[in-house]
């Protein structure tokens, strides 16, 4: 057994680090479920803090285009949502926000992040627009506190590469 590999590197305390200050920060600001900002923070911490700028930069145009276009889905289609059409929206707005990354020639990260937000507010806020918006605004704010956490980690405590 190789006892060095139970040694934490950089990047996995680095990553804890940005968990660390994301749940900070929320407690400071009287915040009880940063789930989006830790989740940002995990997911974005990179190799180098470049790789986590273009990583978090994608995320974010992933979450705001799903936020749209799950935000006008249910401003057209939301009383439907609960019936058997609900599916067929759902599966139907997927291959919108697909469409629309791959118009705009998106990386593929951008539209499968997309169709997770879009997904998440279809199925868990599809009963008002107005929790939708107010859902899409704080999932948008946390992720953007989540990938800049982990950017100014990976920017400033580099010694841990």
């Amino acid at each position: 057994m190789n006892f060095k590999n139970l040694i934490p590197g950089g990047r996995i305390v680095k990553t804890a680090l940005a968990v660390l200050i994301c749940l900070i920060l929320a407690y400071i600001i009287d915040y009880d479920y940063p789930i989006y900002a830790v989740i940002a923070g995990v997911l974005m911490m990179k190799e180098s803090s470049d790789e986590t700028k273009w990583a978090g930069f994608n995320r974010m145009k992933g979450t705001v285009l799903g936020g749209v276009i799950s935000y006008i889905t249910l401003m057209i289609f939301g009383k439907w949502l609960d019936t058997i059409w609900g599916p067929f929206i759902m599966s139907f707005s997927v291959i919108v926000v697909l469409s629309i990354t791959k118009w705009m020639d998106q990386d593929s990260y951008v539209g499968s992040m997309s169709s997770v937000v879009l997904l998440i507010t279809l199925m868990g806020h599809a009963s008002t627009s107005r929790g939708a918006f107010v859902y899409v605004v704080i999932r948008t704010v946390e992720t953007l506190i989540g990938i800049l956490i982990a950017f100014f980690v990976n920017e400033y405590i580099k010694r841990l590469q």
